[in-house]
């Protein structure tokens, strides 16, 4: 066990040495720490989107769902790479060169440029639904931390989510943004090689393709089924949900991030290659990695510890220090550009957007560490309040965030009908039906929140819109998007 942590502590250390050399190549100014001058290539552009968008759950919270309730899980894989085909191909470029020319630098940012009227109060609601939203997402994923560590090398539950909200906050606190994007290249193709080349070795440990399969149905028929075993309408509902998951990646910040810090448009085509075959090898991985782990061990209580505990069990230490570190860089990689995106809504949103206090360069790099320690923080406090439902609780942020900003955000980028009262009207909707859905149990056990949240929010930002009147600037806004 003392070789796994060596192996887990000698990845940690190459994280802290990216996150210090990183420090000294950004510009300090706001647009170097939040953007790092918005020049990334497509490498950095794709796997960072990726390894920010998968997060602690992929490894925790899928593997456990897959455990479950089987291969239903491929929903999500074919609902998620549509979303990825959808933000590459038709949103990322126009974000990125409506942004560029008008000098936005976060989400909120541009809904106060693109929508005039009620920019300020735009600006100022989804600030403050990314600073609490967001903190809740950072504590899912230190809580993926804390299981991971207390079932791979049986450290205490709250030193391991002390530890992972420590390295989560230290390189983003020094090198700002460009430190995160590296740091979080090098934990994607971690994470790639282990979700290849595990779920390959353990089938082949298994006896083969065909001695797995017939082992996974010998344990429960419902594992091979579609829909989880479920019938009727109630089991449409379940794939659907699952499916609909992809719906969300238009509206996640943090994700839209990389898209605003791209260098140029071929960026963004090449990067959509490597997009798509990341969310293939992630999601698919981390399906039969949870297949192989019901096999294996097929009595857990918590399928959510199902992967560490299976590594703990048959791998060799070295190799359980590099699984270890794969599901740390999965959890890293998130927490750093949840840190640094919530850095910038309070700063640059906040402080300078809706309070107008204009800070000096050393003082917004100040402003922004300050605020990364808090985040890091608030989300180790939510993680130690024994709230352990990782899969569900990432699901309810993702939520949240996409159905209260991608309609506004897409419209605004395409529609030149849409108005401010109209975006007011859809971020509002889509966050309080999400809210109110996930809390009504009847509601909730029917369909995925985001479902019925982002129907309602599309209607709204529609109906709203041509309820009022058009916007001047329309046609003017929407030139600022397209390639000319």
């Amino acid at each position: 066990m003392n070789l796994t942590v060596f192996v887990a502590v000698c990845y940690l250390l190459s994280i802290f040495t990216i996150g210090i050399i990183s420090s000294k190549y950004f510009t300090k100014s706001e647009e170097g720490f939040y953007l790092g001058d918005r020049g990334f290539g497509p490498v950095a552009t794709a796997i960072s989107a990726g390894a920010t968008d998968t997060s602690g759950w992929i490894f925790i919270g899928a593997v456990g769902f897959s455990y479950a309730y089987g291969i239903s899980t491929m929903w999500m894989c074919v609902g998620y790479t549509l979303g990825y085909f959808f933000n590459y191909i038709f949103l990322a470029p126009p974000l990125r060169r409506y942004t560029n020319r008008t000098g936005a630098m976060s989400v909120p940012q541009y809904f106060e440029i693109r929508y005039k009227k009620y920019g300020k109060l735009l600006r100022a609601i989804s600030s403050l639904m990314i600073a609490i939203f967001f903190v809740i997402y950072t504590g899912a994923q230190l809580t993926s931390a804390g299981k991971a560590f207390e079932a791979l090398i049986q450290w205490d539950y709250t030193i391991a989510i002390v530890i992972a909200a420590f390295f989560g906050t230290f390189y983003a606190f020094f090198g700002g943004y460009k430190a995160v994007v590296w740091t979080d290249v090098l934990q994607g193709c971690i994470m790639m090689i282990v979700l290849w080349i595990f779920p390959i070795y353990l089938v082949l440990h298994l006896g083969g393709w065909n001695a797995f399969w017939a082992k996974v149905y010998a344990i429960d028929p419902i594992l091979v089924s579609a829909t989880g075993g479920i019938k009727g309408y109630a089991g449409f509902a379940f794939a659907f949900g699952l499916f609909a998951g992809g719906l969300g990646e238009p509206g996640q910040p943090q994700i839209l991030q990389r898209f605003i810090s791209a260098k140029d448009d071929r960026t963004i085509i090449a990067s959509s290659l490597i997009a798509v075959f990341w969310v293939l090898t992630v999601q698919g991985g981390s399906s039969m990695i949870g297949l192989i782990c019901r096999v294996m061990s097929p009595a857990l209580q918590d399928p959510e510890y199902a992967f560490p505990v299976l590594i703990r069990q048959m791998m060799h230490p070295v190799i359980a220090g590099i699984v270890l570190a794969a599901i740390f860089s999965a959890i890293l990689s998130t927490v750093d550009s949840l840190i640094m995106v919530v850095s910038q809504t309070v700063h640059l949103d906040i402080i300078e957007g809706c309070m107008k206090k204009k800070l000096s360069d050393y003082g917004v790099v100040w402003v922004g560490r300050v605020v990364i320690l808090a985040v890091g923080l608030g989300g180790a406090i939510i993680a130690l309040s024994n709230i352990r439902m990782v899969f569900w609780f990432v699901l309810y942020s993702w939520a949240v965030m996409g159905a209260s900003f991608a309609p506004p955000l897409v419209l605004g980028l395409y529609w030149k009908r849409v108005t401010a009262s109209g975006a007011m009207a859809g971020i509002i909707t889509g966050a309080t039906v999400t809210v109110l859905w996930y809390n009504i149990p009847f509601l909730k056990e029917s369909i995925y929140e985001l479902v019925p949240a982002m129907i309602a929010s599309i209607l709204m930002t529609v109906i709203v819109s041509y309820m009022t009147s058009e916007p001047e600037d329309g046609e003017k806004q929407i030139s600022l998007a397209q390639d000319n």
